[in-house]
């Protein structure tokens, strides 16, 4: 079985391309928001939620004025959706007024907040931006990283400062403690990412200048230590690309020291081939201070990224496109076919992840498109020329929202279509 990157290649030619592949959009939504992000996240509707390390002045619904770090929620054209200053679900709630540490998505696409003074976790329904749940986070020892979440719902955050007793810690969805994953990791860090199954955890402390890759056989086993990753770079955000799956990490000289990779640069990591494949760069602050790139996202088709900078100079938020996305597609040997075939994608329903096998009796212009049920294209999966065989194609719709969706092939003038359900 032979495994081939592709990259999906929608424009010949962008006259701003960075790395042939991302277009510098600039300061995002405008050039309003400066300095002091700590978190970015996207919602399954498109929804950017950003909010800031620094107080505002907040006038209380009871005529008081305090400090809080409330959350900018804009629609994905750019336009204020809301200012979250408290979350309530009718009988508690919480009000935002310790200093953003990080912003994450759980397993539908729900918002969770974290803070220190004091260390709290906090989940916002995205839809509704109601509060579903929050608990202090006192098992850490430290002011918490940005959060990371399993396929299941597991939430993890590990320390700032980490060794001794600190910890990184698990919480169910109702973000209940459910133990420690690793006591004393090492260093000091912004960000961390785990695994869909929950069974890897890569711990990023921008002090070590390295990643750490902890994992475990399945639930019941502990963690270990088994790899390090990305030595000599500064880690300050991270991040999973939706389809691609790739992980990306960024880089910063001022405190990194791999002479290969560029300041203030995103790169995009295949833990299949364990190597950088994709990277865009931020050239508006290369080689400026007080920069920090402390937050990274991506929208649902993983065609945007977003990226923040905790600087005080800069927009607090930069925005980056792309018309290519890459994907593994799997040859799989076998007959050639006699006609053009689509399989029903196994698992079927599916979470987050699926498998989509088609067949092509001659060499053709091969694309393979996902659509919702209201007929919007939710990703372009494939768009080149393959030769004549049996493909297969992973499916990752970890950003989307629950539901029926169509996955339609084109080759030639034929086109074939079948429903999938992704169920979260």
């Amino acid at each position: 079985m032979k495994k081939i990157l592709i990259t999906v290649i929608f424009s010949a030619f962008v006259s701003t391309m960075i790395n042939a592949q991302w277009e510098a959009a600039g300061p995002w939504p405008d050039s309003n928001y400066i300095g002091g992000s700590h978190g970015i996240a996207v919602d399954p509707d498109g929804k950017v939620w950003t909010s800031s390390y620094y107080f505002s002045n907040w006038a209380t619904p009871g005529g008081d004025t305090l400090k809080a770090t409330p959350i900018f929620v804009f629609n994905a054209d750019g336009t204020p959706a809301d200012t979250i200053y408290t979350v309530t679900d009718g009988t508690v709630t919480d009000s935002l007024t310790g200093k953003c540490r990080g912003l994450g998505t759980d397993e539908v696409g729900n918002i969770i907040y974290v803070q220190s003074g004091p260390a709290k976790g906090i989940k916002i329904n995205y839809k509704t931006m109601a509060r579903m749940s929050s608990a202090l986070l006192e098992e850490l020892g430290s002011s918490p990283t940005a959060p990371a979440v399993d396929e299941n719902g597991n939430i993890f955050i590990g320390p700032v400062v980490g060794g001794g007793t600190n910890a990184i810690a698990i919480y169910n969805t109702e973000f209940e403690y459910q133990g420690n994953a690793v006591v004393g990791p090492p260093a000091i860090a912004r960000t961390m990412e785990v695994s869909k199954d929950g069974n890897t955890i890569y711990w990023l402390p921008f002090t070590a200048q390295a990643g750490y890759v902890y994992s475990r056989n399945d639930e019941f086993s502990s963690y270990e230590l088994t790899d390090s990753l990305f030595l000599g770079m500064s880690i300050e955000s991270s991040a999973w690309q939706p389809v691609s799956n790739l992980l990306w990490v960024s880089h910063d000289v001022d405190r990194g020291t791999d002479s290969t990779k560029s300041d203030l640069t995103w790169y995009g990591y295949d833990l299949t081939s364990k190597t950088f494949v994709d990277s865009f760069t931020l050239m508006e602050a290369v080689n400026a201070g007080d920069k920090y790139p402390r937050a990274l996202d991506f929208s649902p088709d993983g065609k945007i990224a977003y990226v923040s900078l905790f600087g005080t100079k800069f927009h607090r938020i930069y925005k980056f496109t792309t018309d290519s996305v890459k994907v593994d597609i799997e040859e799989i040997p076998g007959t050639i076919p006699n006609g053009i075939e689509l399989a029903q994608n196994y698992p079927n329903p599916f979470n987050p992840s699926t498998s989509i096998s088609f067949s092509i009796p001659k060499s053709d212009i091969v694309t393979l498109r996902v659509f919702d049920m209201l007929g919007q294209q939710v990703v372009e999966l494939l768009n080149e020329q393959k030769s004549a065989g049996n493909y297969k194609v992973t499916f990752d719709a970890s950003k989307l929202a629950s539901g029926t969706y169509v996955y339609m092939l084109q080759v030639g003038d034929v086109s074939i279509s079948k429903k999938m359900l992704l169920l979260k």
